[in-house]
């Protein structure tokens, strides 16, 4: 009964539509986080902090983790389930905030990494036509659900993260390490109320939410968190090395590492390698947020198609219409900056208390939320079972209102037929 249910249950085709397996959801947090935050920010955060970035990076890391672990609480203990079941009418307005924040995320996320594409890569292309290319496949990949998204992830970031292994193993510059060490390049007070400036790259992982994740036997999801936070600190720490305060000047870290390998000398540049990981880990991530915005609003309202029309119609405005993606982007970073902070901060802790105050209410029926799970009750459970005599249950139960059974099993006729 456990193997059937294990069969039933295992395969990629009988899952539900907002369950991934672990090893899906590290591929998304491996995406999601070495793209956004090495991209475009490190440049951005050393324009205020200089060589103190490493050490922002740090700080930013060990409140991600925080969020991280309230966020996956709440996914293990399936308390999505538990509240749509109950209706939750706070969980309703937590999931209503959070759709309007991943527009918010989404709509600067995608001004940041379009920016610096259209302007700095790919001059000659008409940037509408480049934002409508770049925009298409996250909006369909999103619409299309988590469970698409999980696939492509799984077959695209392994590939692209091992490129971005191999940059930096065969990096080739001049290193001063000494550089990352002020921990102060500015004043302490400028320091810390500077931080929440940077809410935007915040809260990656909110969308795992509304997914429930189902475990393979390796840790998966721990192991891409690992080499998530790995990998960031590690390019930071090499950028402010290399470039020193003059990293406010690059505008992506990532695709400018790659410039210094030492395979440049034999097979020409290898910005390239890089150039294609941007692309395509913005695009997975950007359907992501798009996801985690489509599942909130269906949580908050009750459906999810306004959520789809106003993501991307928001996104293509902004893109086509502000007077620079430079100065959209650049607005994030102002009283923006404290906003998305202070929702990045807060969602995954109201998730997680009211989740925990239904679990508690609700006891009864938490108990039974995955029962889908379960294997199923036997068809009858109260028939006798047979001893040695080889008769089925059905049979004898059927017998026993003519027949007398005996201690070993064997079936006696009844006294009373015989005379």
């Amino acid at each position: 009964m456990k193997q059937l249910s294990r069969i039933q249950h295992g395969i990629y085709k009988h899952l539900p539509n907002d369950t991934i397996y672990n090893s899906q959801a590290g591929c998304i947090v491996l995406a999601l986080g070495t793209i956004f935050k090495l991209s475009s920010a490190p440049g951005v955060i050393s324009e205020h902090y200089g060589s103190s970035t490493l050490w922002v990076y740090l700080i930013l890391t060990a409140i991600e983790i925080i969020l991280t672990i309230f966020i996956f609480a709440f996914v293990r203990s399936q308390s999505d389930l538990l509240l749509r079941a109950t209706n939750s009418k706070a969980y309703r307005l937590c999931c209503a905030a959070c759709s309007v924040w991943l527009i918010l995320k989404g709509v600067f996320y995608f001004c940041y990494s379009a920016a610096y594409l259209a302007h700095e890569q790919f001059g000659g292309v008409e940037p509408a036509l480049f934002y409508l290319l770049l925009l298409s496949p996250a909006i369909y990949l999103g619409i299309k659900g988590a469970r698409s998204i999980s696939r492509t992830c799984e077959i695209f970031v392994p590939l692209f993260f091992v490129l971005i292994v191999l940059n930096l193993v065969f990096l080739e510059t001049e290193l001063d390490i000494g550089r990352n060490l002020p921990v102060f390049a500015v004043k302490p007070k400028d320091f810390f109320t500077g931080l929440p400036r940077y809410g935007l790259w915040l809260g990656d992982v909110i969308p795992f939410a509304f997914l429930r994740i189902k475990n393979k036997r390796m840790p998966y999801l721990t192991t891409g968190l690992v080499l998530k936070f790995s990998i960031i600190n590690i390019v930071v720490f090499l950028g402010v090395a290399i470039y020193g305060d003059a990293l406010k000047t690059v505008t992506d870290l990532l695709i400018r590492l790659a410039g210094f390998n030492q395979l440049s000398l034999d097979i020409g540049r290898m910005e390239w390698t890089n150039l294609f990981a941007v692309i395509t880990l913005s695009i997975l991530s950007q359907s992501f947020i798009f996801y985690g915005c489509t599942a909130a609003a269906e949580r908050a309202f009750r459906f999810s198609m306004p959520a789809k029309i106003i993501f991307p119609i928001a996104v293509a405005c902004c893109a086509l219409f502000a007077k620079s993606t430079q100065a959209v982007a650049q607005f994030s970073l102002q009283w923006m900056g404290y906003v998305l902070s202070a929702l990045a901060v807060v969602l995954p802790l109201m998730f997680f208390a009211v989740g925990l105050y239904a679990r508690k209410k609700y006891a009864g029926v938490y108990g039974c939320i995955s029962d889908e799970y379960c294997p199923h009750p036997p068809v009858r459970p109260d028939a006798p079972d047979s001893l040695a005599d080889n008769v089925l249950a059905g049979m004898k139960e059927e017998a026993e209102q003519t027949q007398t059974v005996l201690q070993n099993g064997s079936l006696q006729p009844d006294s009373q037929e015989g005379e």
